[in-house]
């Protein structure tokens, strides 16, 4: 299950995320990378390629690898991301035990970068697309029942399924999964794409050896069951 680059979807589906400005990073900044060097002569061609998206870009930005985001690092649930320079998105790559690995297991060559946009976990989703076609869609902030998402269960499927008939062609692999955000505006807009199996999370789907040829649907945390009167508990 190889980890599935922005970069490789991004040109046929670019209309439906964050518009999104790619990188490349050579062999001597790879290293340094690999090695967690934030500072030197080796990154000193990528940090000023990454200041130069940066300044095309509205705002700060996000910085992540073409197959990984650096929400391991120490810093990132600070900054959740946001940086200004091409060197504090150096550093928080540096940081980042996932971006390094995936660099030193030769998964990517490349970094992508975008603005940043605060958001809300409670509007993420992870659609399951098997053979092509679209059989679940799983709350991915999984903490609790949000009585917010309960209302708007048939909107979400709904807008699921409309989301699946106009990517399902351009998908990169028949079995995989895809990460969206419910917008403000009632719309999805693709986050990530993993690869079907582990080591991506089934979520609400509980585990990937089940039956997938039936549509299963938006699956939800439900609402807790609260017991009323005298109730009897074997020890």
């Amino acid at each position: 299950n190889e980890p599935i680059p922005v970069s490789q979807w991004y040109p046929a589906l670019g209309a439906y995320t964050f518009p999104t400005l790619f990188v490349s990073v050579d062999d001597d900044a790879a290293t340094a990378l690999v090695d967690g060097l934030a500072a030197g002569p080796a990154i000193d061609g990528v940090t000023r390629a990454i200041d130069r998206a940066i300044d095309s870009l509205p705002g700060s930005c996000f910085v992540h690898a073409d197959v990984c985001a650096p929400s391991d690092a120490a810093t990132f649930e600070k900054t959740s991301g946001s940086v200004r320079s091409g060197i504090d998105a150096w550093q928080l790559l540096c940081e980042s035990d996932k971006v390094r690995s995936a660099f030193r297991d030769g998964h990517t060559r490349r970094l992508g970068i975008h603005s940043y946009r605060r958001m809300d976990r409670v509007r993420e989703f992870r659609m399951f697309f098997k053979d092509g076609t679209l059989r679940a869609v799983s709350q991915l902030n999984l903490t609790r029942h949000f009585g917010r998402l309960a209302k708007k269960q048939e909107l979400v499927w709904n807008l699921s399924k409309g989301l699946a008939a106009e990517i399902s062609g351009f998908l990169p692999r028949p079995d995989i999964t895809v990460d969206v955000y419910l917008t403000s505006r009632s719309d999805l807009m693709i986050i990530d794409m993993n690869p079907w199996g582990p080591p991506t999370a089934p979520l609400l789907m509980r585990e990937w050896d089940r039956d997938w040829d039936c549509e299963i649907g938006l699956k939800l945390i439900p609402k807790p069951t609260r017991l009323g009167g005298d109730v009897e508990v074997s020890v």
